[in-house]
């Protein structure tokens, strides 16, 4: 009854869609965002490229006179020198990180578990390929949650549900729909120009044994709090709340306004607006999907009661064709209770998980452009800090009887206090054009995600609605035909019953 293009996780996003997702932070040329802030963590590897320069070295190698000809035999061999060293050095392939989910395992536990295949040419990794790589949900979460605690400026996409267990989903088609939500989840981490080269994310594919990142949490955690940014590690909420279906209320944080918004500002204000209208209306609409699964699936079953009834009053009616009519009709009823329960599967897996997720997501993102506000307070704070500092180094050096060992304590902090308030400001000038490139990444995905579900359940809807509409029109033929058949029988009957009297009187005439 599901067709195969609804939730295939397998299936390679089209040209088109892929060159849209690569230009969305290519157009931004987005870098590291500590490269500068002296983090040695090994959360980002460097792998500085630049194509146009190796194309201007072999275009611009060979000096030429000021009439446009070649100066001598010796310029002719410099030249022929640099573009044999350009074509020594090709430019640097694009990276790739590619995880491909298998299949759920383990189902017996309380938490599935998932094995992928990954392939990847970044640097760092120990092997190119690697196979049968086994993961439970708990550690996906972990994941997540590093990626949130150790990147508060970037949007991290939110892990679905990993639960196997749903009360209308047959088991089978859920987990399709699982292994498809982390499918997504695991292609937008890894095509992230920042999350594909994070540290722990290798470790998440190379680790032998289980995965758990406490160290880089724990590190992340006290950079933060000791530097008076307020932001917390936020999860998924799959785990916390039991899974698909069970997710809880959001909370909706609202972004915090500011006095004297900047263009860019006053967009993140809107972008906060609409999301807190689009949250109130996706949760309604999640909770309707709710209660119109569990509708038709009560339908099917009272569809079904009706079938058993008709087709034991067919069975016991003494009037045969009658009784064929009523088992004929009573299997009508069995296939559109097949129907109905079918599409109460299709209301209550797929779009209720689609829109679960992206009722988290407007929350992850209020906080992330929240945590935008913070670093750029970060950044004034350090700047405050080192303007006295400063003040103090003015006065040391007005002052005549300051003894050696203040002076170089002083001179000390103000080097600290400078090269913090570098890296802050070197953080506050990225982040707005990660965040940037991150919203429209973000709309992107909620757009194509939310145009995918519905056009799934609109084709399956249409094609489960053509099934019963044929079943009825079967149905009502076969009545038809039975009808025509008693009355033919019934005209048969009565005409040899008037023979048969006519031939009696002229026997008794005689």
């Amino acid at each position: 009854m599901f067709s195969g293009e609804e939730i295939d996780p397998h299936r390679e996003p089209s040209s088109q869609q892929s060159t849209v997702r690569q230009s969305i932070y290519e157009d931004e040329n987005i870098a590291n965002p500590f490269a500068s802030e002296g983090r040695n963590d090994g959360a980002w590897e460097t792998q500085e490229h630049d194509g146009h320069n190796d194309e201007s070295e072999g275009r611009d190698g060979g000096p030429q006179s000021s009439d446009g000809v070649q100066a001598s035999s010796e310029s002719q061999n410099t030249h022929a020198g640099a573009t044999e060293a350009a074509g020594a050095n090709p430019p640097t392939p694009a990276p790739v990180l590619k995880f491909t989910v298998s299949h759920v395992v383990d189902r017996s536990k309380r938490v599935p578990g998932f094995t992928f295949d990954v392939a990847t040419n970044l640097p760092g990794y120990k092997m190119r390929k690697y196979s049968g790589v086994e993961r439970s949900q708990t550690e996906f979460e972990r994941l997540e949650t590093h990626l949130r605690a150790t990147y508060p400026e970037c949007l991290v996409p939110t892990l679905g549900p990993g639960t196997t267990v749903s009360k209308y989903v047959p088991d089978f088609q859920n987990e399709r729909l699982v292994v498809l939500l982390l499918q997504q989840w695991l292609h937008r981490v890894a095509t992230h120009p920042i999350f594909q080269r994070d540290y722990e994310l290798r470790q998440f594919v190379e680790a032998p044994f289980a995965f758990s990142p406490s160290l880089a949490l724990a590190s992340a955690a006290a950079v933060a709090g000791g530097s008076g940014l307020s932001i917390t590690a936020q999860g998924s909420g799959a785990g916390g709340g039991g899974g698909l279906f069970s997710w809880g209320r959001p909370r909706h944080p609202r972004l915090v306004r500011s006095a004297n918004p900047t263009p860019f500002e006053h967009h993140l204000e809107l972008t906060s607006d609409n999301l807190e209208v689009f949250q109130k209306n996706i949760a309604d609409a999640r909770r309707w999907h709710g209660r119109l699964a569990r509708t038709r699936a009560r339908l099917s079953v009272d569809l079904k009661d009706v079938g058993t009834k008709l087709v034991s009053v067919g069975v016991v009616d003494h009037n045969a064709q009658l009784g064929r009519s009523f088992k004929r009709l009573g299997k009508c009823y069995f296939h559109l209770g097949a129907c109905a329960f079918t599409q109460s599967n299709l209301e209550g897996s797929r779009p209720i998980a689609v829109e679960d997720i992206y009722t988290l997501a407007g929350d992850n993102v209020q906080k992330t452009m929240n945590n935008r506000q913070l670093i750029f307070t970060e950044h004034q704070v350090a700047q405050r800090q080192l303007e006295r500092k400063r003040q103090a180094v003015a006065v040391l050096r007005a002052s005549s009887n300051i003894s050696t060992d203040q002076a170089q304590e002083t001179l000390a902090e103000f080097n600290a206090a400078q090269a913090e308030a570098d890296g802050k400001r070197q953080r506050a000038e990225r982040v707005d054009k990660v965040l940037a490139a991150d919203l429209r990444a973000f709309e992107y995905y909620r757009e194509s995600d939310i145009r995918a579900m519905f056009s799934a359940l609109g084709r399956e809807q249409l094609q489960i609605e053509r099934q019963a509409l044929g079943e009825l029109k079967a149905a009502l033929a076969y009545v038809g035909t039975s009808s025509k058949s008693s009355d033919v029988g019934g005209t048969t009957t009565n005409s040899n019953n008037s023979n048969n009297g006519t031939s009696h009187g002229h026997g008794a005439a005689m």
